[in-house]
């Protein structure tokens, strides 16, 4: 697992809430808190959409729903003078980006075998820390996939320019 805790949070905060940076990250969930507490599950709901809509909308074999579709909604849930109390989002890889890793690090795992990676946005007391994690579907020792996730999540913060730390 990988903590970090994030130096430029008005920088992150704006990648996040007020670009497309963290749009092709899927959202699991999301809790935001300020008058009063918003919560947010990202999982698609079975039967609502058509295999044929899932297909077209590029959400066939996904479980959530794509941050972006609701990104405009937490930015209007956390607009203000005030800045949240807390926020927390927990956003998973797409399979096409999962993919995209495996082939781009030479890995020997299948995407099958990947049961989550996770990233985890957690924002409390003005301190915004990041986690990031590998679930495989059955026990391993290779580490490889953990290792490429955490190297894809720190490039991914470097090429947003947005400082970082390991967080203690």
């Amino acid at each position: 697992m990988l903590a970090l805790k994030v130096l430029d949070v008005k920088n992150c905060m704006n990648d996040l809430l007020a670009s497309e940076a963290f749009d092709r990250f899927l959202l699991s969930d999301a809790t935001i808190t300020t008058r009063m507490t918003y919560s947010l599950d990202g999982h698609l709901t079975k039967g609502y959409l058509t295999e044929e809509e899932l297909l077209e909308e590029g959400l066939s074999g996904e479980r959530c729903v794509p941050y972006g579709y609701v990104r405009k909604l937490c930015f209007d849930m956390i607009k203000g003078k005030r800045k949240p109390a807390s926020f927390h989002f927990t956003f998973l890889c797409p399979q096409k980006l999962l993919r995209e890793i495996i082939e781009g690090q030479s890995l020997s795992v299948q995407p099958s075998e990947v049961a989550n990676l996770t990233l985890n946005l957690r924002y409390v007391g003005e301190e915004l820390l990041v986690t990031a994690g590998c679930t495989m579907q059955g026990f391993s020792l290779d580490r490889s996939m953990e290792e490429a996730w955490k190297t894809w999540v720190l490039a991914f913060f470097g090429r947003l320019s947005i400082a970082v730390e390991k967080a203690v």
